[in-house]
């Protein structure tokens, strides 16, 4: 599963690649356009004041205007666009060099390692300035405009500078990549900050209707990804931060829930049940609309499905469960047990322990149930953590 951050970075460089390819043709055909026009001026007016080879000239005219009829009916994918484009630059030196009729002609040749380092990638370059390199010298050695020119030192001055140029044109590029990338981490940066942000603001909302559940947020979060650890599948960063912000996000939908319902010391009717229920969907949804918060919707809309199907909301069974949703009805399970609700008191982490391993294949996947002895300490020490912190709380509100 590719990163958000790296899914960034590659939807703007796909969109730079397209974007630098159409310039570098648009620019081409405004050359084209010029030169054609500058020399049919002469051509026809008969003034000797050029030697090119004006049907030279349209031939990558032709080639080019077919090039963006094509792109523009079926939108060539970035990647071979790219290429199309540097294909079409080396036959372009060509013409050139048949068509400008003087003898430093093969100096056009010298543009496409300039161009082809544009696109910042080094085996583009070094592809294309080789192509670029072998073409010059087939034409010039096999069809030099000016004979008895072309020697030893003429061959070496060449290649030189055709190097020059091509380190050039990969270390300009190079630069402005990394600073394209230092811009494209400070907006995710920013984008990850208000997210933090949305995300503490919700939990605050949410735990405001119900001091009980100060801190369940929180705690439910940390669980889940203390368990997570354990497992190959979030070895991935950005997969862990995911289970992380889905477990503090978990119980969004309550917020749609009426304050005396969630607080209720009496046994909830079924219609009272029925609405608590609601939260789950409520809350899927809610994170499904809000932009960068919608990849945490499995967690947070099946996070109350059972192993054996007779959960909520839709009845989910086993497997087809998301991965993300079964830890976190563990971690959920585990901090409601071991806090005091208004209806009765908390039991104790190993009690707590004890009750989910003996839901194991009913409640709670099996798989995930076999690592609780391993998370046990840091369960546990998550809970004292918080339990102090839930003193403090209680001991400011008993406050006159």
């Amino acid at each position: 599963m590719l990163s958000e951050r790296k899914k960034l970075l590659h939807s703007y460089y796909q969109d730079h690649q397209r974007k630098l390819s159409l310039n570098i043709l648009r620019i081409a055909l405004i050359y084209l356009l010029l030169s054609i026009s500058w020399n049919a001026v002469f051509l026809i007016f008969q003034v000797q004041y050029s030697r090119a080879n004006i049907y030279f000239l349209l031939l990558p005219l032709i080639v080019l205007l077919l090039v963006l009829a094509v792109n523009r009916i079926y939108k060539i994918k970035p990647i071979v666009i790219q290429h199309v484009v540097n294909l079409f630059l080396v036959f372009v030196a060509c013409c050139l060099y048949y068509g400008s009729g003087y003898r430093e002609a093969w100096g056009y040749f010298l543009a496409i390692p300039i161009l082809a380092g544009l696109y910042g990638n080094l085996r583009v370059l070094f592809l294309y300035s080789t192509i670029g390199l072998v073409t010059m010298f087939t034409v010039t050695f096999a069809d030099p405009l000016v004979l008895g020119v072309f020697d030893s030192i003429d061959f070496s001055n060449r290649v030189l500078l055709y190097l020059v140029l091509g380190t050039f044109s990969y270390l300009l590029p190079k630069q402005l990549n990394q600073l394209y990338n230092n811009q494209v981490n400070s907006i995710i940066h920013s984008m990850e900050t208000t997210i933090e942000q949305v995300v503490k603001t919700f939990i605050i909302s949410i735990e405001a209707k119900d001091s009980y559940t100060f801190g369940h947020s929180e705690r439910v979060s940390k669980y889940a990804v203390a368990l997570a650890l354990r497992l190959p599948e979030f070895q991935d960063k950005q997969r862990l931060e995911t289970l992380r912000l889905s477990g503090l996000l978990h119980d969004i939908g309550k917020i749609n829930i009426p304050e005396a319902v969630l607080t209720k010391t009496d046994k909830l009717s079924e219609e009272e049940y029925e609405l608590i229920k609601t939260h789950a969907v409520v809350g899927g949804r809610m994170v499904e609309k809000i932009s960068g918060l919608g990849h945490l919707k499995p967690g947070v809309l099946y996070h109350h499905e059972r192993w054996d199907g007779e959960g909520y909301p839709t009845g989910a069974k086993g497997k087809d469960i998301p991965l993300e949703a079964r830890i976190l009805s563990i971690a959920d399970a585990f901090d409601a047990i071991t806090s005091t609700r208004s209806y009765r008191p908390a039991n104790t982490p190993l009690k707590a322990i004890e009750r989910l391993k003996d839901n194991s294949g009913t409640h709670f996947d099996p798989d995930l149930i076999k690592h609780l002895d391993e998370v046990m300490v840091s369960w546990i020490r998550i809970y004292k953590e918080y339990n102090e912190d839930l003193s403090e709380f209680e001991t400011l509100l008993d406050m006159p």
